[in-house]
């Protein structure tokens, strides 16, 4: 073979590579994966982004793949789905949907 022919299958190949593990990633389930993911931000600079919103979490950028990839593990580890704040509208919900049918419930308990 000449040398293009081989260069460009050799770049098949990787492209080839990429796609089977973009595809894998795209169809694994929700929560299987890495709540945070790795982005370059330039000049060996990197940042930690949340991978269901886009946010960077991180206020600095990481000097170096292996710092930030550190700081990602550890922000998986610590990560907590409840917050107060999600919490307080949860039950400031709940209280309006139940005040909500009490209203209700007395309305029509009073024209009977």
């Amino acid at each position: 073979m000449t040398k293009s022919i081989h260069q460009s299958r050799a770049i098949l190949e990787g492209l080839r590579k990429l796609m089977h593990k973009a595809e894998a990633e795209f169809y694994q389930k929700p929560g299987v994966t890495d709540r945070f993911k790795v982005k370059a931000a330039g000049f060996n600079c990197f940042d930690v982004v949340e991978r269901e919103t886009g946010k960077v979490v991180t206020q600095t950028p990481c000097f170096g793949y292996s710092n930030a990839y550190r700081q990602a593990i550890e922000l998986d580890s610590t990560y907590s789905p409840l917050s107060i704040k999600i919490f307080g509208r949860a039950l400031s919900n709940w209280a309006l949907r139940i005040g909500a049918i009490l209203t209700v419930f007395a309305f029509f308990g009073s024209h009977l």
